[in-house]
């Protein structure tokens, strides 16, 4: 008997909020129904006094630096929340195009934006 291997299970796309997020412009098996406009959600952050002094101190030697990496994922997902919000209040179901952008605003401050363009899309028949 010969076994044959199984593809993996498809991997969903769909967040916790119910919203499709989709970093490229389709969702495989759903077609596109109506373009909503572009779309995003801000967050702009300091890193604080104590991740700020401890991280210096680390960044003093190679590698990665946890106390900005976990201010920075924090950050994205916030950004991202915001994103989604902004989809409901549109009437969205979707997000195409997401991506994520980020720019220094000055002394310790950070500017996180997630992007993209607000859909709503159904199941293909």
């Amino acid at each position: 008997m010969t076994d044959v291997a199984q593809p993996p299970p498809p991997v969903s796309t769909e967040t916790t909020s119910g919203i499709l997020v989709s970093t490229t412009f389709d969702v495989p098996g759903y077609d596109v129904d109506r373009f909503l406009g572009a779309t995003f959600g801000l967050v702009v952050r300091s890193v604080g006094f104590t991740k700020g002094f401890t991280g210096s101190f680390r960044a003093l030697k190679a590698g990665e630096v946890p106390q900005y990496t976990q201010v920075l994922e924090d950050s994205r997902r916030h950004a991202l929340d915001r994103l989604l919000d902004n989809v409901r209040l549109m009437g969205g179901n979707a997000v195409l195009g997401m991506r994520f952008d980020s720019a220094e605003m000055g002394q310790g401050l950070a500017e996180i934006v997630a992007y993209g363009t607000a859909v709503v899309v159904s199941p293909k028949a």
